[in-house]
């Protein structure tokens, strides 16, 4: 059972920031609370205030200005999953969001969330990598941009400081003429392995590329050093490299033995499922031609 909370609704963000201020370590952000409800009935998190805020209008926000997306942190997986700008411009990121756990956590959980408490099994911030997402954060003087690559520092770690909030995710549009995909493999609702990938293709081989794997370590990881070794390869010669990379991937990823599977079975599948999902982003790239 959970202890007795004091519940502050603030509607601005600034009202937040006092209110961190105010209570310190005792307060804990609350948005849609799927994760921290559990950590705090589980004993693993002490809070004796909850700071909610939804209903701040900016959090829920999605917008689009020329070709780049803003979303407010509080918006849903479940609205993400349905919106139309989303699937317009980041339909990588509208089938990851359908992906993430179930239709309840769906629809409670929030984008803004996912990313602060950075579970390493969450599939949105693998997809939004590629992208070169970053993320607004807010805090008592004012915001700050951090590129999502280095917002993400360890399992369940991000670069928020005491007393910030993240308001917003933007995500830049895809180079021109780029595809995207994302897969995964997973067991009881928790993603083993996810992989996302964004390609151009021409007559066969590949003009540009992105790569990014999460789910098997710490955190989402961009593949750059692949990214640039098989870049003006043929599809085909490229997924055999992408099989022979355990090395580089094992330093990389840090694949962790756990109840999803052992490290060396994730590596294994991490190679074949980034030949499976660039495939299926230069088959999305031919088909818009």
């Amino acid at each position: 059972m959970l202890s007795p909370l004091k519940l502050v609704q603030p509607k601005t963000a600034q009202e937040v920031f006092g209110a961190l201020l105010d209570f310190g370590e005792k307060a804990k952000i609350y948005a849609g609370g799927a994760e921290l409800l559990l950590l705090l009935r589980n004993g693993l998190l002490q809070a004796e205030v909850l700071v909610d805020v939804k209903k701040i209008d900016r959090l829920h926000r999605i917008t689009s200005e020329n070709g780049a997306l803003r979303i407010g942190a509080c918006v849903t997986h479940c609205e993400l999953e349905s919106s139309a700008l989303v699937r317009e411009h980041v339909p990588a990121l509208a089938y990851a969001e359908s992906q993430v756990a179930n239709v309840r956590v769906r629809n409670q959980g929030t984008l803004g969330g996912n990313l602060a408490f950075n579970d390493p099994h969450s599939d949105p911030g693998t997809v939004l990598l590629i992208h070169d997402a970053s993320v607004v954060v807010g805090h008592g003087g004012g915001e700050r941009s951090v590129a999502l690559d280095q917002f993400f520092v360890d399992t369940y770690a991000t670069t928020l400081e005491p007393g910030e909030l993240l308001l917003e995710i933007e995500i830049p549009p895809l180079p021109a003429g780029m595809q995207s995909a994302y897969r995964r493999l997973h067991r009881y609702q928790r993603p083993t392995l996810g992989v996302a990938a964004g390609a151009v293709v021409s007559h066969g081989v590949i003009d540009d590329v992105r790569l990014a794997v999460g789910c098997i370590g710490p955190k989402s990881e961009r593949l750059t050093e692949l990214e640039l070794k098989i870049k003006g390869m043929k599809l085909s010669e490229a997924r055999n490299i992408l099989t022979q990379q355990k090395n580089y991937l094992r330093g990389l990823l840090q694949p962790v033995d756990d109840l999803l599977g052992s490290a060396e079975y994730k590596l294994y599948m991490t190679g074949v499922m980034l030949g499976d999902t660039l495939d299926e982003a230069a088959q999305e790239n031919n088909a818009r031609r």
